[in-house]
């Protein structure tokens, strides 16, 4: 390996922090502000966009849908809002197949923490929403005012 002079160590340090120093300051500055605008809830969803659920037990005696039945609505209910354009019908019927608040529960808990960013995945800039939150942002408030009686009667904030 050659060696460098001198000379040309010392502007390499000098341009490394000239020019290393602000862009990690720059990335230091985002996740800062990142922290700081989308607070979270104890489960993980934003405050501002989704209440917390995570202390809510799920009553299994009261269960008339299985696990894998959850898994499949809660996907059936991420297929209708991923990307661009929401499926309203789709979320509108799989809601109606769901009898009671275990059953909703267990549907929000097999949906899990999902990134959104304008209904698409999101690796970076995204938020983790659980399904309550991503109804808050795929849907309009006559869309929410659809489903929402519902949720009322079962004592879930939406």
């Amino acid at each position: 390996m050659q060696q460098l002079p001198p000379v040309n160590k010392a502007t390499l340090i000098a341009n490394g922090i000239k020019y290393g120093l602000p862009i990690l300051g720059v990335g230091i500055g985002i996740y800062a502000v990142k922290k700081l605008l989308f607070k979270k809830n104890p489960d993980g969803t934003s405050s501002r966009v989704a209440p917390s659920i995570k202390d809510t037990v799920i009553d299994r005696q009261n269960l008339t849908i299985s696990a894998s039945d959850a898994a499949l609505y809660a996907n059936t209910l991420y297929g209708a809002m991923l990307d661009f354009g929401t499926d309203e019908k789709v979320i509108y019927s799989t809601i109606d197949k769901i009898q009671s608040k275990d059953d909703m529960l267990l549907v929000i808990k097999a949906f899990g923490m999902k990134q959104y960013l304008w209904g698409t995945r999101a690796a970076f800039l995204g938020q983790d929403f659980n399904l309550i939150g991503w109804f808050r942002q795929e849907l309009s408030e006559s869309e929410i005012s659809k489903i929402k009686p519902k949720f009322d009667s079962w004592g879930i904030p939406l």
